[in-house]
C-alpha cells in the first residue's frame, strides 16, 4: 500500500513538472534556432543586401563556394560527429562502402567542419563587412552562438568541429567581400578634365 502524499510533496512535484516542461520547451526552441538558423540568417542576408547587387551577388557566390568546400573538407579529413563511434566508421568506410557513399560522397557522418557554423559566421562576417552596422553584428553574432551552441549541445560537433567552422566561414566571407569590393572600385573612374574654370 503506497502512503498518501503531503501537500508539500504534491507542491513539489508539480514545481518540478513544470520546470521540466519549461526546459522541454527550451530545448525544442533552441534545437530548431540552432538546426535552421542558417536559413534564417541567410534569409535576412537577402533582404538587406538585395539592394545592392553586386553585394549581394558576391555574397551568394561566396556562400554557394562555403557550402561546396564544407562537403570537401568533411571528406578530406574524415573526422566523425561526436554521437557515433570512429571505430565503427573507419570499418564502415572500409568494409561497407556501398552503404557509407552516395554518388561517392559520404552519408552525414563526418562533422569537422561545422558547416552550420562555417555558414553562420560566413553570413555574420559578411554582413557586418557589407553594411557596418554594429547592432545588426551583436544580433547575428548571439544566434551564431546559439547555433554553435545547439550544434555542440545535441552531439553533432565537437567544440573544436565548431570552432574550425566559424574560422573558416569567416576567412571565406572576407575573401568574398573583398572580391566585391575590387569589382566596385573597378567600376568607378575619375572624371575626366573638361578644362574649365576650377
Amino acid at each position: 500500500m503506497v502512503p498518501p502524499l503531503s501537500e508539500a510533496t504534491v507542491y513539489i512535484t508539480k514545481v518540478d513538472k513544470g520546470r521540466f516542461k519549461y526546459h522541454i520547451i527550451l530545448m525544442d526552441i533552441l534545437y530548431e534556432l540552432g538546426g535552421y538558423g542558417p536559413i534564417i540568417l541567410v534569409i535576412l542576408s537577402w533582404y538587406l543586401l538585395f539592394d545592392n547587387k553586386n553585394l549581394f551577388f558576391y555574397f551568394n557566390i561566396g556562400l554557394f563556394f562555403n557550402s561546396v568546400l564544407n562537403t570537401i573538407l568533411k571528406g578530406l579529413i574524415q573526422e566523425p560527429r561526436p554521437m557515433f563511434d570512429s571505430k565503427k566508421v573507419k570499418l564502415m568506410a572500409s568494409h561497407a562502402k556501398d552503404y557509407f557513399f552516395q554518388n561517392g560522397i559520404p552519408f552525414d557522418i563526418y562533422g569537422m567542419p561545422s558547416g552550420h557554423a562555417q555558414a553562420a559566421f560566413f553570413i555574420t562576417v559578411f554582413l557586418y563587412l557589407s553594411l557596418k552596422h554594429t547592432n545588426l553584428l551583436y544580433l547575428c553574432i548571439v544566434f551564431s552562438l546559439i547555433i554553435c551552441y545547439q550544434r555542440v549541445k545535441f552531439g553533432y560537433h565537437s567544440v573544436l568541429q565548431v570552432t574550425i567552422g566559424s574560422l573558416i566561414g569567416s576567412v571565406i566571407a572576407y575573401i568574398f567581400y573583398q572580391l566585391a569590393r575590387e569589382k566596385i572600385k573597378g567600376k568607378i573612374e575619375e572624371r575626366k578634365d573638361d578644362d574649365g574654370p576650377v
